[in-house]
């Protein structure tokens, strides 16, 4: 078994290994705490957690080993021996405060803004959407276009000082290990601004670590990926759409899920959101009638808890076989700009006018750098091939400028890829 002194030496023999192995350990282990104690997901969230575990080897551990330990050490001669001197004979060392003043202004001023979020927001993008991965829109619209005073003010909050410390104080082989120690807060709140339809919405004031308000957890706000379902109903089956409401409580999910799985019906589309002190679920359940007995299904799932008001009404397949085939286009629109009044209706009326039907709309109202805004997404669907894209993008076009949209991204993908 290994001595205490060499489990001790191993940062400072191998300070480069240590680093990666280090970060990649505590960025992925600060995700699964959130998910677990805070968003209280009974599902691990694997490729969001592969996110921040490849951020965390590659950038963390390797890219600002190289910029701290390499780069600074070339360019600022005393961050090797000014670390290790007393108060008083800092004090004295003129050149030593000012080459420290010089590296924190490099890494928290130039390095973090310009380099470290942006290949953090890529890096997230490529790990979640793969081949699908826009990259641009990641970096250069939710980033630098509409989060990135609101990042940056966050990161100073919890970096500042320590990243003084971590210069003033920690010798070359120690840096990294302060630094992933430091992250390790840092990186729960990245993790706590996830975006998406499953996300906990945080009180505005509630405050998360060392002065970071709820406001600081937004980073993945903004995202977007089509939810609609192609497919229509399936015929040969039953249906039913529940609805339920009540004080959000732990293991309301897991219940309502599992209630649903003992009677045997299969929860297919789920929409589940916490507002306020209210949890509330959406969910479509199918079942076989052959096998199923109707009420023994209804029973099971009001038995959940007599905390939540549910509701559950039967649904029927579409008299229609349009849905039987895919769509020839799919759209998705996502906008952001200020609280107007017939945003939504405008946005509806360009897709109907245009053909394209509408099978998923939300809409949210949020705060991004201290400005409250109004957030739309739209996806929709032209299973005939009728749809004018060009005009349909003009309009959209006229309404963001009458309307004052910041933000109006529209996303077309073709059934033929080479068509598009």
């Amino acid at each position: 078994m290994a001595s205490w002194t060499t489990i001790k030496s191993i940062p400072k023999v191998y300070p480069l290994a240590f680093g990666v192995v280090f970060s990649t350990f505590k960025t992925s282990f600060s995700d699964l705490l959130v998910q677990k104690t805070v968003e209280k997901r009974e599902n691990i969230d694997w490729r969001r957690n592969a996110a921040f575990a490849t951020f965390g080897c590659f950038y963390l551990g390797g890219v600002q080993y190289g910029l701290y330990v390499k780069l600074f050490r070339k360019w600022f001669p005393t961050s090797t021996t000014f670390p290790g001197k007393t108060l008083a004979q800092k004090a004295k060392d003129k050149v030593g405060m000012k080459e420290t003043g010089y590296q924190v202004f490099i890494d928290q001023f130039v390095h973090h803004p310009f380099s470290y979020f942006p290949v953090f927001y890529a890096t997230k993008e490529i790990v979640q959407h793969g081949a699908d991965a826009d990259i641009k829109r990641a970096v250069f619209t939710d980033y630098f276009g509409t989060n990135m005073k609101e990042d940056v003010i966050a990161l100073w909050k919890v970096w500042l000082p320590s990243t003084v410390l971590n210069f003033a104080f920690m010798p070359m082989w120690g840096r990294i290990p302060w630094v992933a120690s430091t992250s390790l807060i840092w990186t729960c709140i990245l993790s706590m601004m996830r975006g998406g339809n499953d996300q906990v919405v945080m009180d505005e004031n509630e405050i998360v670590g060392p002065h970071v308000s709820g406001k600081t957890m937004k980073i993945y706000s903004g995202e977007y990926s089509p939810r609609l379902c192609p497919i229509e109903l399936d015929p040969h089956l039953s249906h039913v759409v529940v609805s339920a409401s009540g004080k959000d409580k732990g293991g309301i999910v897991s219940r309502m899920a599992a209630s649903v799985a003992a009677a045997g019906g299969n929860l297919t589309t789920s929409k589940m959101h916490r507002l306020g002190d209210q949890f509330i679920i959406l969910m479509h359940v199918s079942y076989d009638k052959e096998k199923v007995r109707h009420l023994d299904l209804l029973q099971s799932i009001r038995n959940t808890s007599e905390d939540l008001v549910i509701k559950i009404n039967t649904i029927q397949p579409r008299k229609t076989n349009v849905r039987e085939k895919a769509p020839e286009v799919l759209f998705n629109l996502h906008s952001i700009g200020p609280d107007r009044k017939g945003v939504v209706a405008q946005y509806a009326e360009a897709f109907h006018k245009h053909d394209i039907n509408i099978e998923h709309l939300s809409s949210d109202l949020k705060v991004v750098n201290g400005e409250r805004v109004f957030v739309v997404d739209i996806d929709g669907s032209d299973f005939n091939g009728r749809a004018n894209i060009e005009e349909f993008k003009d309009k959209l076009e006229t309404i963001k400028k009458d309307l004052e949209v910041k933000t109006a991204k529209l996303k077309v993908s073709n059934k033929d890829p080479s068509a598009e």
